[in-house]
């Protein structure tokens, strides 16, 4: 078969593709169990800042199958001593979005703990959802009523304000 000829030329390509799709696919299957041990190590690690005098053996894991196809935005759940949920949500945002962490108090319908792990809105604006003024602004406020969003960064504020009140209704839902 010619060098030149478009048949041997595909068949080359196809070749070189399935070598190349089956390397990242190793590589992928090599390094995903590294990265999801490295983001629950670093989201224990948030929870752990949310509640210091905490062991990380007090955060049971709540199965969230029944609860993230209605809130897609649910990553994750906890329970936290007798009345606390801990909600991971991934909320979209100005730019980027916003990936944190909300203990609610079911009791009492109280935001008892706020940790913002990442944020890829813009820096100086949508970036401040992850500096303490706001956790501070929002804990130990009712988790189902209106909280303050950040001036001049509602498109990121807004979707974690939201989340937060959604989380409240599903808190009281856990058993």
């Amino acid at each position: 078969m010619n060098k030149q000829s478009p048949l041997y030329l595909a068949i080359f390509l196809a070749i070189v593709a399935a070598i190349a799709g089956g390397a990242l696919y190793a590589a992928n299957s090599a390094t995903a169990p590294i990265i999801a041990a490295n983001e629950e190590k670093a989201e224990k690690a948030s929870l752990l800042e949310m509640y210091p005098d905490a062991s990380i053996d007090d955060f049971v894991s709540v199965d969230a199958s029944d609860i993230t196809p209605d809130h897609p935005f649910v990553d994750k759940v906890y329970k936290y001593g007798d009345n606390v949920v801990v909600f991971k949500c991934s909320v979209s945002g100005y730019d980027g979005g916003t990936v944190f962490l909300v203990g609610i108090d079911a009791a009492n319908d109280l935001v008892d703990g706020f940790k913002a792990i990442s944020n890829a809105d813009t820096k100086g604006i949508g970036s401040r959802i992850t500096e303490p003024e706001f956790a501070e602004s929002v804990i130990g406020k009712q988790a189902s009523g209106q909280l303050d969003t950040i001036s001049g960064a509602t498109y990121t504020s807004t979707p974690v304000v939201q989340a937060i009140n959604e989380c409240a209704v599903i808190a009281t839902e856990i058993d």
